[in-house]
């Protein structure tokens, strides 16, 4: 069974099931739109709102006349009607098939009060106070004083169902119609109802749209299905040829073996990711043929380090200040220059870092300064980058040994992008200090700290810091606390003939 579905984790499947699916699918649901369109019109057609008003005076018009001479029928068929609303046998004269559903649109719950010509109730539902019968409806009903404006037509025995009825917010219409046994009797009473104008109505064709569609469905599955089947099979399985071409040179050059090399002239997507591979690929074999040169692991070692080191902090930095001069070019077009020259400057300095690394050269930043005034230039440049105030001590400045700067001053860089990425702070203390027999950079956070045990013995900024030190044959220290900081430490003995290495 687990084999069986594997099949169809293949792209080529994925893609021939997609259009299969998708095909049948829309075809389905244009039925249903169809269906559902004549529905509609079929409702557009009735006369949906008159048809609501008729029935509901209807169920009125065929009981309360008939009830007048017996108060108590009266009361008990008006509180029955007033919860559950009317049914079948509430019309007397004759039906449709859509009585009910026309009549349905009174609003159960809502009161219902039946008025004589005086406009004195004669019965109510719910009946919470009977002293109210006999008594006037506009000094006890609520909206009584705005149904007096209808009440006139209503006495007049008036059939213009939009004069007899008020229309609240919420849509509903609060209606007072007369009633009486005959259209040439007078009006005998009044009853005042809430109720919702009718919307839909069930259609007479409604079996014919239930089988079209049901049909429709299964001739997509029986049909459509096989159709985009074929259709998805055939069209992905050129998408999964020239996939298949790059996979194949990826694992030749996930073995070093870079003569093989994907051929996509074609100008879509995946050409361009071809291109762009095949770009890289180049690059990559440049690279090892640099790498080659290294005579020892440990020099490829160093190399990656200091790559991370300098290349990744200043990348990052620039893309910082880019996001920044994007963000008020509109609004500031000053300000965002600024940020431009700084992130071109920052290109400049990653540019010169790769020379200077691949031809084992100290750090730009140390070119001509001491450690301690690069420490300052470079905290500067990184509290306006993050935002994140830095404050800087150094104690006894003085020559070190140039292995040394560089390995501190790459252990600050390392620390602080630790910091912008990971530590959530907004304050960072660096103390550099300097002494003829060690030199010690404590840097500490008030971040969000974290588990020093948790940590992956992999983890490729920490291990590098640990590395850097152990060259020069010092130590790392790294104390961290949740919720408090953390402070790293790195420490260097100093011995006499290290002085004025270069």
């Amino acid at each position: 069974m687990k084999n069986a579905l594997s099949f169809f984790h293949r792209l080529q499947w994925k893609l021939t099931l997609s259009y299969a699916i998708v095909t049948a699918g829309t075809v389905i649901t244009l039925a249903a739109l169809l269906v559902a369109s004549a529905i509609f019109i079929e409702n557009q057609n009735a006369d949906n709102v008159n048809s609501s008003y008729y029935w509901t005076k209807t169920g009125f018009q065929d009981n309360i006349p008939y009830l007048l001479d017996d108060p108590k029928a009266l009361q008990e068929w008006l509180e029955r009607v007033q919860s559950k609303g009317f049914n079948a046998a509430d019309f007397k004269s004759y039906t449709t098939r859509e009585t009910m559903s026309h009549a349905g649109t009174l609003l159960t719950g809502e009161p219902i009060f039946v008025l004589d010509p005086d406009l004195n109730i004669l019965a109510a539902a719910p009946l919470k106070d009977p002293s109210i019968i006999g008594k006037p409806y506009e000094k006890n009903a609520p909206r009584g004083y705005e149904l007096m404006t209808i009440f006139a037509a209503t006495l007049q025995g008036d059939k213009n169902y939009i004069a007899q009825s008020l229309w609240h917010p919420n849509g509903s219409y609060l209606a007072a119609f007369p009633l009486r046994k005959n259209d040439d009797d007078p009006v005998t009473a009044i009853v005042v109802y809430q109720a919702m104008p009718f919307s839909t109505v069930v259609p007479a064709n409604l079996q014919i749209y239930q089988a079209f569609f049901t049909v429709t469905t299964i001739a997509m599955f029986v049909v459509s299905l096989p159709v985009g089947a074929i259709f998805g099979w055939l069209a992905s399985r050129g998408l999964r040829k020239r996939l298949a071409n790059i996979s194949v040179a990826a694992q030749a050059w996930s073995k070093g073996d870079f003569n093989v090399a994907p051929h996509d002239p074609s100008g879509d997507e995946i050409g361009e990711l071809n291109h762009s591979l095949n770009r890289m690929a180049e690059k990559l074999q440049n690279l090892i043929h640099t790498n080659d040169e290294l005579a020892r692991m440990e020099e490829r070692n160093r190399l990656a380090r200091d790559l991370h080191d300098t290349v990744k902090q200043q990348t990052y930095a620039a893309r910082m200040q880019l996001t920044a001069a994007k963000n008020l070019l509109a609004v500031d077009p000053t300000a965002a220059t600024g940020h431009i020259d700084t992130a071109l400057q920052l290109n400049r300095e990653t540019q010169q870092e790769l020379k200077l690394i691949i031809d084992e050269l100290r750090p730009v930043a140390l070119q001509g300064h001491g450690l301690a005034q690069a420490l300052n230039e470079y905290a500067g440049r990184w509290q306006a980058h993050t935002g994140i105030k830095v404050e800087a001590l150094i104690s006894g400045e003085r020559s070190l040994p140039l292995n040394v700067e560089q390995a501190l001053y790459r252990v600050l860089q390392e620390a602080l992008s630790n910091i912008a990425r990971h530590a959530q702070a907004d304050a960072v203390s660096i103390n550099l200090s300097m002494s003829p027999e060690q030199v010690s950079l404590i840097v500490a956070d008030n971040g969000c700290g974290f588990e020093p045990n948790a940590v992956s013995s992999n983890s490729y900024g920490l291990e590098g810091m640990k590395g850097r030190m152990e060259e020069v044959g010092g130590i790392l220290k790294i104390e961290s606390t949740l919720s408090e900081g953390t402070t790293i430490a790195a420490e260097v003995k100093l011995v006499p003939q290290a002085h004025g290495q270069q």
